[in-house]
């Protein structure tokens, strides 16, 4: 028996998606009260589950998260102007039946949309959507929105991205987006240094410490105190892991990892499986990563640790089951988000919780 399809439906257009979802007939369970608060980044908190940028696309898709019980909802990726969305499909299933190594990422892999996963463990998909994004002046009254949907204690990070424009460096652009954001009433601000799926340098930025830096500084000058976040791919470089820290943790209280894992996708015949140019490889998500993102987590931790930095790390990628979000709190994460589990199984928060609390 297959499981149930996604809350946010593949077979149709990321703007279908935008306007009509997210589609759930089934009433949300109830909020569990707090037994104890923690603290995310210095915001109060009702737990340590939340959702990465990704599937949260409006304030609709925001409230419909919130009510399931993920307590950390971070706002998808916005610009400073407005960026359409890669052409239809965005995602597809990758059938793979264990999670990934580095040598599986160098042949290409096989992916469909005519697959059906018996059990969450089965679910890696990639998806290549371009980082859409409404204008300004359509995300920042939905920020406001998206905040009036949330129950006390939960929290709302919005992730920015810039890129070089006629009027601005890369950083200012960062910045004034971040501002912007933060103005709109973010709590947290998250900077997306890596997306595989843009053509422009801004989706490796995190594998330049430098680079990574100026952004930062220029972010953290912009947005005066509020939290700030980095999010990062994969590393399994200890040594760039301690340079990116190193130039890094003066400006950010939390680090993100992993966005999604680069890899070249055909279909069935051998031939690219998403259509237009520049997308024969895209990102991978869901239980595919999980051990990449595992490993990424504990090199950060050993490094955050060593350097006695006072960074948190957000551990995102292949949170698919309960089991998922203790492996991330083992491998030392101090929070953990999900978004490809979080499509396919919204109860996931709450199935967590309740092992938790047990």
């Amino acid at each position: 028996m297959s499981i149930a399809p996604p809350v946010y439906d593949i077979r149709i257009s990321y703007e279908e998606n935008y306007r009509n979802g997210p589609v759930f007939g089934i009433a949300p369970p109830p909020l569990q009260s707090t037994h104890q608060l923690v603290s995310f980044l210095g915001i109060p908190c009702r737990s340590r589950i939340g959702i990465p940028a990704g599937p949260l696309l409006n304030s609709d898709w925001i409230g419909f998260y919130a009510k399931m019980g993920f307590d950390i909802l971070t706002y998808k990726t916005v610009r400073s102007h407005s960026h359409p969305s890669y052409q239809n499909p965005n995602c597809l299933y990758v059938p793979f039946n264990r999670p990934f190594k580095m040598e599986d990422l160098a042949s290409p892999l096989i992916a469909t949309l005519d697959f059906h996963p018996q059990s969450m463990s089965s679910v890696t998909i990639t998806n290549s959507f371009g980082m859409p994004s409404q204008p300004p002046s359509v995300w920042i009254p939905d920020i406001r929105e998206s905040i009036n949907s949330l129950a006390q204690n939960q929290v709302l990070v919005v992730s920015v991205v810039g890129i070089e424009q006629n009027d601005c460096s890369m950083p200012e652009d960062f910045a004034r987006t971040a501002k912007m954001a933060k103005e709109a009433g973010a709590m947290a601000i998250e900077v997306n240094f890596s997306c595989p799926n843009v053509k422009g340098k801004e989706g490796q930025l995190y594998q330049s410490p430098e680079s990574s830096m100026k952004v930062l500084s220029m972010v953290r000058e912009a947005i005066g105190e509020t939290p700030l976040i980095m999010k990062v791919g994969q590393i399994s470089d200890p040594d760039l892991a301690e340079m990116l820290m190193e130039k890094a943790a003066p400006y950010i209280q939390g680090i993100g990892a992993i966005n999604t894992v680069s890899g070249t996708i055909i279909n069935s015949n051998g031939q690219p499986a998403l259509p237009g140019p520049g997308r024969e490889r895209s990102g991978l998500c869901g239980a595919g990563i999980r051990n990449l993102a595992l490993q990424t987590v504990g090199i950060l931790r050993k490094v955050i640790d060593k350097g006695n930095l006072k960074v948190d790390i957000i551990g995102v990628g292949g949170y698919n089951t309960p089991d998922d979000y203790q492996l991330f709190i083992n491998e030392g994460a101090d929070f953990v988000m999900s978004a490809t589990g979080a499509m396919w199984d919204p109860y996931l928060a709450y199935v967590t919780k309740q092992r938790d609390i047990s």
